[in-house]
């Protein structure tokens, strides 16, 4: 990796930089061996990638800009446009920082808003009014920003997580903005901002010699931010790739991933910022939830309802309905009388129970978590500004302040009579060169008024905790511990909604940008993209102190870079639409190379009922590409548990949910390779299969499959049948491809695929060893001593297949300890002709059991 940073020397107010190990791993990853060259106006870097790869880097120093090449071919080029632009604080109104040396400044060739010569728009760069509100912005202007230009024959770009967009990104007009967001019933196809920031974007690049490698561009910067996507050519297709950047504060800082393959550019990401944690197998499988279930026995009737229909299922939720008038870490008493023996009884299943614990305080002296964060001084604050004289502003020597002045062209009349009239004298004109009475200039009392900043959310009058301090998160998970968080047990678990943070009544439905974190007095514009990151760590990091050695699970809406080390995501409030479930595979394999793999959408859709058949569609994707796996739905909607439909709907659901348990080895191993070795669970097709340009162009390929690790191909159906009977399937240039349905085997290309309900078309890789489990039963827990069934999928060519099992005890930390854990390769070869069943492992799977103890 290359790694950028431009920060101001000596600024007027420190510029909020993310504190090390919040982003970036502390310490962070060791510095490669580098030699170093100086020529005339540049700096020349070589090295190596962990796997032998040349790279360097050359710095130009002016103008400004960083060329990243490896194998000699140039990827990446920062600044290549000349865009950079680096706003610096200065005093308010004042046009030029304080230590200019001149007027006649640099700002005579850069664009600064607040500086530049040429008489630009400044309205709004010291307040700015929005909605109803007013932004106050005493340091002003802070923007920073810069391109970076992708090179070679750049077909698709991929990323830029969290849009409602195309996994090939689309150019649009507008920029994709960041800007985390409680949005409700978001748009398709749009660069709007919603709940998540991963500033992060892929790129593949056709070389000469039909040489195709891959990098990426990361962008760590929590402020709201804007990337323009652009091409140089006309149809925008082919040719390299821009994007120009922009955030509002902060400071510069940008890597580039030099690759050359997916799996480095992954690799390179987690060496930056983490590896993830292993999940609980319970986390892997099907996930109950609806705003809201009402009552104790609301749960029960759900959970005995599904075993009434044998159909599997790990985990029951509740939503803000549970709470006591909304203060979280309470239950309303007329509803859940006996909270602990409700999920006591959950518990005696073997699954496992989620509340919701959201960010917002409700404001009520009764409420203790309400008390002791105001005693504490933890609440963001609301700052009242008050206007002072500046006592550094001195009166210039040359001002003048008289009104009036005698007129220097009057005469004494020849008729005055100094002895009669008195002295002539001339009479007052209007000073032409009175410049107005002196006023000191005023600025902004360095000791304004601080008050708890308060926000309307699901309690009414809400207050929001300052995550960002240490102290705070610390106090937080401490809420969690069974004996604060009454009624819980060792087997609840966490969601943090709401947590962009989500204010009803503030600017765009978030808390105004000059809110004040009174950990460092830092502006909420300057952090506001990892509000939520900061929420979903403190829970995690509680329930880590709640319960030594088990695995914390916890759900976030909002996250930022870094965020999968402490959470799972899910898209947000979709809807039950055709065009929301295509648009789930792009936004989780954008996730996903986001370094985020334990993520999902609400199947279904959260907002209206989906019909039958798009309710089976969306099962049939959900469970073989949705790493978390949940059904929610909006309080007005009906229900839609799968037991609630029609006999053959019921039926088709719980073949699609068996599906998944039966896959939960395949999983869990996926898993194990993700915070092993940074391989994203699920991802496009081009991480696997990058020397294959279909992978990287055609439509089908790109917008409607998916891989599960690099041994299954899954292709969305997103249409009713009554629009679509069949599907064209790309697959990928391979050995072969097996259908999971039935066996039958297809050679690399595009094939028609005939639809019926029963079905989607899904495809396991020649030559790979699936593990998988036969014996489906009430949870994944029940499950965990069966044995497992492998499924030998045999490259026609060798007459060989080779796969992975990971085993652990599903539920703690051991994990971590490499003497406790089993993960091993498995070789088959065929001992006789293609399509007999008799194969022999080189070593068998008990052999490979007992030498893992």
């Amino acid at each position: 990796m290359v790694r950028m940073r431009i920060t101001e020397i000596k600024p007027l107010h420190i510029r909020h930089e993310i504190p090390p190990g919040d982003v970036v791993s502390d310490p962070p990853p060791a510095a490669a061996k580098v030699s170093e060259a100086d020529e005339s106006g540049k700096s020349i870097f070589k090295f190596a990638t962990a796997d032998g790869t040349a790279a360097e880097a050359i710095l130009h120093h002016s103008p400004l800009a960083l060329e990243v090449s490896v194998g000699g071919q140039i990827l990446q080029r920062l600044n290549a446009r000349n865009m950079l632009n680096f706003e610096r604080y200065r005093t308010p109104k004042e046009r030029l920082p304080p230590d200019t040396a001149s007027v006649a400044a640099p700002d005579t060739v850069l664009l600064d808003a607040a500086a530049h010569p040429n008489g630009l728009d400044t309205n709004g760069l010291w307040e700015e009014p929005f909605g109803g509100h007013t932004d106050q912005k005493p340091r002003g202007p802070a923007s920073l920003g810069m391109d970076v230009s992708f090179l070679g024959d750049v077909p698709s770009l991929f990323g830029l997580p969290e849009h409602a967009t195309k996994a090939s990104l689309p150019f649009y007009q507008e920029p994709y903005r960041f800007f985390n967001l409680d949005v409700f019933e978001y748009e398709i196809d749009e660069p709007m901002a919603l709940y998540g920031a991963i500033p992060i974007i892929w790129a593949i690049h056709r070389l000469g010699g039909g040489q195709t490698v891959s990098s990426g561009f990361l962008w760590i910067n929590p402020s709201e931010t804007f990337v323009k996507l652009e091409r140089d050519t006309p149809d925008g297709k082919g040719g390299p790739a821009h994007a120009w950047w922009t955030s509002e504060s902060g400071v510069l800082d940008t890597v580039v991933m030099v690759g050359p393959t997916p799996k480095t550019v992954s690799a390179q990401f987690h060496d930056l910022t983490g590896h993830g944690p292993m999940p609980g197998l319970w986390a892997l499988g099907k996930h109950q939830c609806r705003w809201n279930y009402m009552s104790e026995k609301d749960v029960a009737t759900v959970d005995s309802m599904y075993d009434k229909y044998d159909i599997p299922y790990d985990t029951i939720w509740l939503d803000i309905e549970h709470t006591d008038g909304k203060a979280y870490f309470s239950w309303n008493a007329a509803a859940f009388p006996n909270p602990k023996q409700m999920i006591d009884n959950i518990s005696a299943k073997r699954r496992k129970f989620v509340n919701v614990v959201d960010p917002h305080i409700k404001k009520d002296e009764k409420f203790h978590v309400y008390r002791e964060v105001r005693d504490k001084g933890f609440f963001v604050k609301k700052v009242s500004y008050k206007q002072i004289d500046d006592p550094t502003d001195v009166k210039p020597a040359d001002w003048v302040e008289e009104t009036k002045i005698p007129d220097p062209t009057a005469t004494q009349p020849p008729e005055w009579n100094t002895e009669e009239d008195g002295p002539w004298v001339a009479p007052q004109i209007d000073n032409p060169a009175y410049k107005g009475a002196w006023h000191p200039r005023k600025v902004n009392d360095p000791t304004p008024d601080l008050t708890d900043f308060e926000g309307w959310c699901w309690p009414g009058t809400s207050l929001y905790p300052d995550f960002t301090d240490p102290a705070m998160r610390e106090y937080w998970g401490s809420q969690f511990a069974l004996d604060k968080y009454t009624g819980t047990n060792a087997d609840t678990y966490i969601w943090n909604d709401m947590n962009e943070p989500s204010v009803f009544n503030g600017p765009e439905v978030t808390m105004p940008r000059d809110a004040i974190h009174p950990n460092g007095m830092v502006e909420h514009r300057d952090v506001h993209n990892m509000y939520g990151y900061y929420v979903h760590r403190a829970t995690f990091e509680g329930l880590q102190k709640r319960t030594p050695g088990d695995r914390p699970f916890v759900l976030t809406r909002s996250f930022f870079i870094g965020s999968h080390k402490y959470s799972a995501i899910w898209t947000g409030d979709n809807y039950a639409q055709w065009s929301h479930l295509k648009a789930s595979i792009a936004m989780v394999g954008a996730l996903t190379l986001g370094g985020q793999s334990l993520v999902g959408a609400d199947v279904g859709g959260f907002f209206k009922h989906p019909d039958t058949e798009m309710t089976v569609r969306w099962y049939q994707l959900a469970v073989l590409i949705y790493p978390f796996l949940r059904n929610h739905a909006h309080l007005e909607t009906p229900r839609r548990e799968p037991y609630v439909f029609d006999e053959k709907t019921m039926l088709r659901i719980k073949a699609s949910l068996q599906m998944r348990y039966k896959m939960l080895p395949l999983w869990y191993t996926l898993f194990h390779r993700w915070a092993s070795a940074a391989e994203p669970v699920v991802r496009p097709l081009f991480w696997d299969f990058l020397d294959d340009p279909q992978t990287h162009e055609n439509e089908e390929a790109l917008e409607s499959q998916i891989m599960l690790g690099d041994s299954l191909l899954v292709h969305g159906i997103a249409k009713p049948s009554s629009e679509q009977s069949e599907a064209t399937v790309y697959l990928p240039k391979a050995s072969g491809w097996y259908s999971i349905h039935n066996g039958a085997f297809k050679a690399p290309g595009a094939h028609v695929h005939k639809l019926d309900l029963d079905s989607i078309p899904a495809y396991y890789r020649a030559g790979t060893v699936v593990p998988l489990k036969s014996r489906i039963r009430r949870s994944s827990a029940c499950m965990s001593l069966d044995p497992f069934t492998l499924n030998v999928y045999l490259n026609p060519q060798t007459g060989a297949a080779k796969g992975r099992l990971y085993i652990d005890d599903y539920r703690t930390r051991t994990y971590q300890d490499v003497g406790l854990l089993c993960a091993r390769k498995i070789d088959f070869t065929c001992s006789a002709r293609l399509g007999t069943r008799t194969h022999h492992a080189k070593a068998s799977f008990e052999e490979t059991l007992k030498s893992s103890h």
